[in-house]
């Protein structure tokens, strides 16, 4: 009876532990939160060298890359971002990667700042919808990573129809980045 009784602890215990084991990040996806983290950071030194090593694993990888291309645009190299998101369209052309991408290679230029500009006084004047209607436009579907996402599903939260999409978006997004966005941390004060 105490053999079996152990044999059943033992088993019970082997079954609880195993989702833990499984759900070890790699080290590829723990370098890509080190890069997100050092994007919402602003640390630059955390995201070149979180980048050195992901390229060294896998430089073929589409986050890899839209990661390098968001690091050259925040550089202001404009060319050497077109030539990531160029390499990148070639990769994985239908990839959320490339979409976003795209669309933050858009809002680098004079008319889709400007975009952004009336979203954003859309959103500002109580507009909720009208602004998700020109995000959506500007963003072809696909919001870009970081500070414009939690903008966007923060506007998206004020329309009410959306509201819990929304949320579980902004808490995506927190989830991923860390916690370091603090807006995406607004998805606890929207659902109060």
């Amino acid at each position: 009876m105490r053999k079996f009784t152990l044999n059943i602890f033992t088993l019970s215990l082997g079954l609880a532990v195993m989702p833990m084991v499984e759900a070890a990040p790699t080290a590829q996806q723990q370098l890509l939160e080190q890069v997100r983290l050092g994007e919402a950071t602003h640390r630059e030194d955390l995201v070149q060298q979180s980048l050195y090593r992901l390229e060294l694993i896998d430089p073929n990888n589409p986050d890899v890359v839209a990661a390098r291309f968001r690091s050259l645009l925040r550089q202001g190299d404009i060319d050497g971002a077109q030539k990531q998101l160029d390499r990148l369209s070639q990769l994985a052309p239908s990839s959320n990667a490339y979409k976003s991408s795209r669309t933050t290679m858009l809002l680098s230029t004079p008319d889709g700042r400007q975009a952004l500009q009336q979203a954003r006084l859309q959103a500002t004047t109580g507009h909720a919808e009208e602004a998700v209607a020109s995000y959506n436009k500007l963003f072809n579907g696909a919001p870009p990573e970081g500070d414009i996402a939690v903008e966007y599903w923060s506007t998206v939260a004020k329309i009410p129809a959306r509201r819990g999409e929304a949320i579980n978006q902004l808490k995506r997004i927190n989830a991923d980045y860390a916690g370091q966005y603090g807006p995406a941390k607004q998805s606890g004060a929207i659902a109060v």
